[in-house]
């Protein structure tokens, strides 16, 4: 195991692509074939409306509205709104997820910290049980603000009473885990290399 687990008193990580598989081309395979292109080019291209989503503002239904319009797709938001209810389907384990009750077994206190939408988030922790062995969880669409914000992080060393600096924080976005840095965490880059593990 790791060096870096092994050491850090508590583990905390981002879902998407540490502990399960993550990849828009996927999720874009949930939309309707004839709308496909388009809608996902609106969810995940240059504007990245997805992470609308993530952070829960305004709401589900105004943003995917605003992806609609934005493709110029008729009835699109219901696809859309679809695509969060069913998205959690596409995903898979990665090495880290099977990690977990080694982890909680060895004593580590387990946390999420992640971008995630909700219903998503509730309907994911019910198809990938070993989640809820986590000691807590922090969600940006539940909190109102994401990654890569210190807030969210201040939020959590407060939420749990963690030491940031005997706590290890796992994201594969460079900007996350230097804003987890700049407030005192450990801190692993967590790469493709790290999910064909």
């Amino acid at each position: 195991m790791d060096e870096r687990l092994l050491r850090a008193d508590a583990i905390v990580f981002d879902v998407g692509n540490v502990l399960l598989s993550f990849d828009p081309q996927r999720v874009a395979l949930l939309l309707p074939e004839a709308h496909r292109e388009a809608l996902s080019e609106a969810l995940f291209g240059e504007v990245f409306r997805w992470a609308a989503f993530d952070i829960g503002l305004p709401s589900n239904e105004a943003i995917a509205g605003g992806v609609a319009d934005a493709a110029k797709v008729p009835g699109g938001a219901e696809m859309v709104l679809s695509v969060l209810h069913h998205f959690h389907e596409t995903m898979e384990p990665l090495p880290m997820y099977h990690r977990i009750e080694s982890l909680k077994a060895m004593g580590k206190r387990l946390y999420a910290l992640t971008n995630y939408p909700e219903p998503s988030f509730t309907l994911t922790r019910e198809a990938f049980p070993l989640l809820k062995q986590l000691d807590g969880q922090i969600v940006s669409s539940r909190e109102k603000i994401g990654k890569p914000s210190q807030e969210i992080f201040q939020l959590l060393i407060t939420r749990y009473s963690l030491d940031p600096g005997r706590s290890l924080f796992i994201d594969d976005v460079k900007a996350n885990t230097d804003a987890a840095a700049l407030c005192g965490f450990q801190t692993w880059l967590y790469t493709r290399e790290d999910r064909l593990e």
